[in-house]
């Protein structure tokens, strides 16, 4: 029991390189790529799925889990998401991949020990085939059933918020520079980034690369070609709230 089952020491070890692939920024490019900017709920319940599912089979649905849990928040912030329809989803679609190979989960593990000592050894996709068919049903469970009867009822927000007057008083300019993570990746536009979406954020002013204004640039042309990179310098006008929201985003310093 405890740190003398090697189940428990396996999944402990597993953290801190769950951690580790967390720092590089490499987790936000994977979301940001395969999430995307979905137009509804369900297809983003299923990208979500179709990511962390295959993601847990292969770290252990444990740490992926819990590394998942401010990503999605801050990409969910973004687009407008309401963040609770996406919350059983993230945990059950973790469970279920963590069914697909023996990697996946602790359970398995413990299973592992048990028919060992009745001479069987699982392998490494022993659960796959009964597993994987389980897991693509819960897939189109999860789109269907968790934006009807999770979460509140509205939809996605518009690109843009309104800003009332009384709001626009309370707003500071605030500069962030990209250090890491999905803005960093040099093919995403600052008016696609969902910047306007977040509470307390009035968007991007200004962007800065060598310090120098890039955007807006004296053409639309040279607007239009722009992509945040890694260093670039991004203005913001936002409240206290929207400023808290934004030190939450990972790649921004």
């Amino acid at each position: 029991a405890g740190l003398s089952d090697t189940t428990v020491t396996s999944v402990a070890f597993l953290f801190p390189m769950a951690k580790a692939i967390a720092a590089t920024g490499w987790l936000e490019i994977l979301v940001s790529i395969v999430l995307g900017t979905p137009g509804s709920h369900f297809a983003g319940i299923v990208r979500l799925c179709l990511l962390v599912g295959p993601l847990s089979a292969i770290v252990n649905n444990t740490p992926v889990t819990a590394m998942m849990v401010p990503v999605l928040r801050g990409w969910c912030s973004r687009m407008g998401f309401d963040v609770a329809k996406f919350g059983i989803p993230l945990a059950f679609s973790a469970q279920l991949g963590g069914g697909l190979t023996l990697m996946g989960s602790p359970t398995n593990f413990a299973a592992r020990k048990t028919y060992l000592k009745s001479g069987f050894q699982m392998g490494f996709f022993e659960l796959t085939v009964v597993a994987a068919p389980l897991f693509f049903l819960g897939v189109i469970f999860f789109a269907i059933v968790a934006p009807r009867m999770l979460g509140g009822k509205t939809s996605a927000l518009p690109f843009r918020r309104t800003i009332s007057a009384e709001e626009r008083d309370d707003f500071f300019r605030v500069g962030f520079t990209i250090s890491c993570g999905a803005f960093a990746r040099g093919n995403l536009k600052v008016d696609k980034a969902g910047f306007e979406r977040m509470p307390g954020v009035a968007g991007v002013k200004v962007a800065l690369r060598d310090g120098e204004q890039a955007w807006p640039a004296a053409t639309d042309a040279e607007s239009e070609a722009y992509r945040m990179k890694a260093g670039d310098v991004l203005i913001f006008r936002a409240t206290a709230e929207g400023i808290v929201s934004l030190r939450a985003q990972g790649g921004l310093n």
